[in-house]
């Protein structure tokens, strides 16, 4: 019964969205701490804090993306290119994401948590297929011989 479970378990943590969820779960808290303590400890207004907090999550993001969820892609990318890609597709989310809690904090009355997650729900569809399709898209067997040419 637990080899079983844990083959389960193995097999559900192979699935790139499942990894990409953990890594976003993980990220979210990064960012809600950061996001808070820089608002109400240091006084820096909502929409700044978040920024703050949401370009340190995005940095620990991707590096666990790359070093987890998508280790196991081909890609002939450096580190570099995959790092500044990472953050183009992202920062539109990250943008979106601050002006949302924001506006949630300020203008509806929301926690902070609430605006969080909801603006994070939001952007959780765009990151991934950004990641997954363009910054560690698969690269065939046919395109790495005609990248050799």
């Amino acid at each position: 019964m637990v080899s079983y479970t844990r083959e389960k378990l193995r097999r559900v943590l192979k699935v790139d969205f499942v990894r990409f969820c953990i890594v976003g779960g993980l990220g979210f808290v990064i960012n809600f701490i950061i996001l808070v303590v820089l608002a109400h400890i240091a006084n820096i207004p909502v929409f700044i804090a978040q920024l703050i907090g949401a370009e340190i999550a995005l940095f620990s993001n991707f590096m666990l993306h790359n070093n987890w969820t998508y280790k196991s892609r081909k890609s002939k990318k450096s580190f570099t290119t995959l790092l500044t890609q990472f953050h183009a597709t992202s920062w539109p989310a990250i943008l979106g994401s601050s002006l949302m809690v924001s506006l949630g904090v300020n203008v509806v009355h929301l926690t902070k948590l609430v605006a969080l997650g909801i603006s994070s729900m939001i952007a959780l569809l765009w990151n991934f297929a950004w990641s997954k399709y363009v910054v560690w898209r698969t690269i065939t067997e046919q395109e790495i011989e005609e990248i050799g040419e």
